[in-house]
């Protein structure tokens, strides 16, 4: 099996690279020497005795029967390659190197413009540049073709260090050719192409130099300008955009149904708009064989479980070595091997386990700096200059990150999950090693901290990866350390706002699925269920949340006992999908006691129970005894400044809070002096468009309308409101209460018909998402009622 190397040294590359001095940002311009590995593995024959140019030749027709009907999403770049190849003054037609990952469609473009040639009346002549002996036989029959001395011949089959510079100086000669074309294809090994074999072609010595008849193509995954050199024309390739992808799928699969086209493009997507997978998946598409018969049914077959066999299917197409999914990166992965870069194989089929098409940070590769580490840089660097691997980011190693290709991590992973093969991947060491990794890049974060929010927000995509396919593979001790990275990560979701709200609910529930193997009564399980009831809750629905808590609790009770932490959490959150649906007098009593049993076991200072104490005096102060509601708020303001920092987000919360009670007690110029002082830390601290920080500019609004500042309050709130709609939604409460505050300050100035249809928009707002008994929702319809008697 291939051997993966420790998971903290496999993915050490980035910090390895920075403690070797080399910067992750110069893996896209470093220049490696590497020798030709698969050239030296072949014995190079005697010379052969002086004879005829045939000796040893090789067909270089190019294989046109390949080129598709169209070549889509290219423009451009064919219509240089087009002028290049008309070109009679101005110079040679050049050099132009064409670089990318195998499959982007390089071949494509070159056969493209063989054709091109072709129609012109040019001679065309294809060479495999893919190992020493097809270069050095494809040479020879070109020097055949146009009748070259033996002299000259014998010099390449001989590999002689002058070969190419014979081999360019008859092809230039006066009388040899007027104009034509030379396509180096697969000239993965660059090196190949120098004039001595193992340095590089950048000095223009080699096999590849301007000339003054005929046109160079290269196709290589190497993409690195300083292999090539300043004298070419480097074109790297990407994938095609959506639209020239999804034309591919349907013009391959003609017959499948997509009257608006959206199920092309949605496959395009998932494929990365990779050209090769694109032609693969149409073709297949087309067979009346497939197993899934639409774009819709194949991509979900990619997403869910029948990921591998919907791989598999795709190298039935067709048979052609270099041409199927399966082995299209794992030539790559075995040139590298060649090279010596053993740990390549091991180190991608890791990243691949990550979600693919997304940038993976460095925090993930984090380790310490060994000999492992000290392998992988060059691992890393070799998978990156063959296009398997995208690097991105900063040029600072900390902010750097790599992006792996999902067709690549698709078709890693259908490896990983085949049956056990001696030549393939150790699959369940290999799946491991993520988690772990992951596990390490979380440790480091505190979820509670605003300066680690975006390094969670950059982890979490990954995180979400790994607990929809991977956790079901994992062994019980490998799957609870995902499960609590996974809590970790929704609970950072939640203190950043629930700006991603929907996210939440998604990885909660990927989250309950993982963790259903385990039992019901395993507290992973019972856990994953409580963080699937918050995420509920933070979308409001708050009575669903209210009964998923209440079988948590129970399960909690009977498995980790009353005093447990996670057990007076959940009574904690309980209590708030009560609070929340305007049961206040209810909430009151529970968080009372709550308090009390919270006290006796974590202390009256632990963070948690200030932060209880804090959501106690809202259920107060939302039953009009606003004074003692500011009072509780100040006392654990007092203490959260002393226990757990005066800017942390617990803290700021009960400031701003005891900012709003102050205010409803009718102290306006007081509560607008704490908000304005509160609004510098918070922008400062969450952010200007944190939920906290948008709550606090609601309270400052109602301060100065509390003072008869009306324009400022009302510019103040319609433009939060624009922000509250596109970031938390206009059905969150924070949302409703800022839009009820403006309605009551138009009414104030009497302007009544604007007032009204405000309170009508807020009615409606609470009745969807508070229900027509919750106390805000019977004051709105108070309001309107009274409004309607005074018209």
């Amino acid at each position: 099996m291939v051997e993966v190397m420790d998971p903290l040294n496999a993915v050490a590359a980035v910090v390895g690279v920075v403690a070797l001095g080399v910067g992750i940002w110069q893996l896209r311009v470093a220049i490696m020497d590497r020798r030709d590995a698969r050239s030296a593995a072949v014995p190079r024959s005697d010379p052969e005795p002086t004879g005829t140019v045939t000796s040893g030749s090789l067909p270089v027709v190019a294989p046109l029967g390949r080129l598709p009907v169209e070549v889509v999403g290219r423009d451009d770049l064919l219509a240089e390659l087009r002028r290049a190849l008309g070109r009679r003054r101005g110079g040679p037609p050049g050099v132009w190197v064409l670089a990318g990952m195998g499959g982007v469609g390089k071949s494509t473009i070159a056969l493209w413009l063989a054709a091109e040639a072709r129609r012109l009346g040019r001679p065309v002549w294809w060479v495999n540049a893919a190992d020493s002996l097809s270069l050095r036989g494809g040479s020879l029959e070109i020097l055949r073709q146009l009748g070259a001395p033996e002299w000259v011949a014998r010099e390449v089959r001989d590999a002689a260090p002058t070969a190419a510079d014979r081999f360019w100086t008859f092809l230039d000669g006066p009388s040899t050719v007027r104009r034509g074309l030379l396509i180096f294809d697969n000239a993965d090994a660059p090196e190949l192409l120098s004039a001595d074999g193992v340095s590089t072609p950048a000095d223009g010595t080699g096999w590849i130099r301007p000339s003054r008849r005929v046109l160079t193509v290269v196709t290589t995954r190497n993409g690195e300008p300083g292999m090539w050199g300043n004298a070419v024309h480097l074109r790297p390739l990407k994938v095609l955009d959506d639209v020239a992808a999804a034309s591919v799928l349907r013009a391959l699969a003609p017959q499948v149904a997509d009257s608006d086209g959206s199920g092309a493009r949605a496959l395009a997507r998932r494929l990365g708009a990779l050209p090769l997978a694109l032609h693969l998946a149409g073709t297949y598409l087309a067979s009346p064989f497939a197993r899934w018969r639409d774009f819709d049914d194949y991509r979900q077959a990619l997403d869910g479980g029948e990921g591998p066999e919907a791989i598999a299917e795709l190298d039935s197409v067709r048979t052609e070595a270099r041409a199927t999914v399966s082995r299209t990166w794992e030539l790559s992965l075995d040139a590298l091997a060649g090279q010596g870069l053993v740990e390549a194989r091991g180190l991608l089929y890791v990243l691949s386990c990550f979600a693919p098409s997304t940038a993976i940070p460095t925090s993930i590769m984090r380790t310490t700096v060994g000999e492992e580490s000290r392998r992988t840089v060059p691992a890393l660097r070799g998978l990156a200059e063959v296009g398997l691997l995208d690097v991105g980011g900063s040029s600072s190693a900390a902010q750097s990150e790599v992006t792996v290709h999902p067709v690549v991590a698709d078709t890693c992973r259908a490896r990983l999950l085949a049956p056990p093969d001696p030549d393939g991947p150790d699959g369940a060491s290999i799946m491991a090693a993520p988690v772990r990794l992951l596990r390490v890049a979380a440790e480091e974060l505190d979820k509670e901290q605003p300066e680690d929010w975006p390094s969670w927000e950059r982890l979490i995509p990954h995180v979400a990866a790994l607990v929809t396919w991977i956790a079901r593979h994992l062994d019980t001790a490998d799957l609870s350390a995902l499960l609590t990275v996974g809590r970790e990560a929704l609970t950072s979701l939640w203190l950043n706002g629930g700006r991603a709200a929907y996210d939440r609910e998604a990885l909660a529930r990927a989250n309950l699925r993982a963790a259903g193997r385990l039992g019901d009564d395993h507290p992973d399980r019972l856990a994953a269920l409580n963080d699937l009831a918050g995420a509920l809750d933070g979308r409001g629905r708050h009575r669903e949340a209210e009964d998923l808590f209440g079988s948590v609790l129970t399960g909690r009770r009977r498995v980790l006992g009353d005093e447990n932490v996670e057990t007076l959490l959940t009574r904690d959150h309980l209590v708030g999908a009560i609070l929340a649906q305007g049961r206040f007098g209810e909430a009151e009593q529970m968080y009372r006691d709550l308090i009390t049993d919270m006290g006796r076991t974590l202390g009256a200072e632990h963070r948690e129970t200030l932060t209880t104490s804090v959501d106690l005096a809202w259920s107060i102060g939302m039953q009009g005894r606003a004074e003692e509601a500011a009072e509780i708020c100040r006392r654990v303001l007092d203490a959260g400044r002393r226990v757990i920092g005066a800017e942390h987000p617990r803290t700021l919360d009960a400031w701003a809070d005891l900012a709003r009670w102050t205010g409803e007690r009718g102290e306006h110029e007081q509560s607008e002096e704490m908000c304005r002082e509160l609004l510098e830390v918070e922008r400062r601290v969450l952010g200007a468009r944190h939920p906290l920080t948008m709550s606090t500019e609601t309270t400052l609004a109602r301060a100065l309308a509390g003072q008869g500042r009306f324009g400022e309050s009302e510019k103040l709130l319609r433009d939060l409101l624009a922000e509250m709609e596109q970031i938390i939604g206009a059905g969150d409460a924070r949302a409703i209460t800022a839009r009820s505050h403006l309605a009551d300050g138009l009414a104030a100035q009497g302007r009544t018909d604007e007032a009204k249809r405000i309170y009508q928009h807020v009615l409606e707002l609470q009745q969807l998402w508070m229900g027509d008994e919750h106390p805000e929702t019977v004051r709105t319809r108070q309001v309107l009622a009274a409004m309607a008697v005074v018209r």
